[in-house]
């Protein structure tokens, strides 16, 4: 298993960073870079060997539905989605996930922890930052993905009742990558950062 995690707050300004490790090696920044294409080649490279893959996000991976929009379906959610793809972070997010359309186009993709299951290639997920904290260095959230894998951790709704719309699946949607439609309602799986 490789996770990454990505730094999106130097975004549009600065090139994009990320940092991420293999389960087996306890190496600060094993793999990082600054650029979507080298992402895209990390990501390919180990899909195409065989591992799953955890992309993480410092910023927000599910917006706000409004309830009567939400209930319409798929399409409906989808076009409540349409404005934040330009959005830093979720672009980048978009730029791997069409390039692995290109070439993987069974890529199965989820948003859930639970649901990421041995035949889901991909889990994009939401590094979550502590209180207070201004920004979250890519290798930190990297280590507490693994810290949480194997504990109750994910993202409930926002409020009772709140409708939300899944940013990182409309996105998976998009490229025409395998991804359950259900969780286009739901939050996106998200993990708490501690330090930064």
């Amino acid at each position: 298993m490789l996770v990454i995690a990505m730094e999106t707050r130097s975004l549009p300004s600065g090139p994009m960073r990320w940092a991420g490790r293999r389960h087996d090696d306890d190496r600060p920044d094993a793999s990082s870079g600054a650029s979507s294409a080298e992402l895209f080649d990390t990501v390919f490279r180990a899909l195409h060997d065989g591992e799953q893959v955890a992309l993480g996000f410092d910023c927000p991976l599910s917006a706000p539905a409004d309830q009567g929009r939400a209930a319409d379906g798929t399409d409906a959610l989808l076009g409540l989605a349409e404005p934040a793809v330009t959005r830093p972070g979720i672009a980048e997010l978009g730029q791997v996930l069409e390039e692995l359309g290109r070439w993987r186009p069974w890529t199965r993709v989820s948003t859930s922890l639970p649901r990421w299951k041995a035949n889901t290639s991909i889990l994009v997920w939401e590094a979550v930052p502590a209180e207070g904290a201004e920004g979250i260095a890519a290798s930190v959230a990297a280590d507490s993905f693994f810290r949480q894998l194997h504990t109750p951790a994910g993202h409930g709704p926002d409020a009772p009742g709140r409708p939300v719309v899944n940013l990182a699946a409309a996105v998976a949607y998009r490229a025409g990558l395998l991804a359950d439609a259900s969780e286009l309602a739901r939050p996106v799986a998200s993990i708490s950062v501690a330090g930064g």
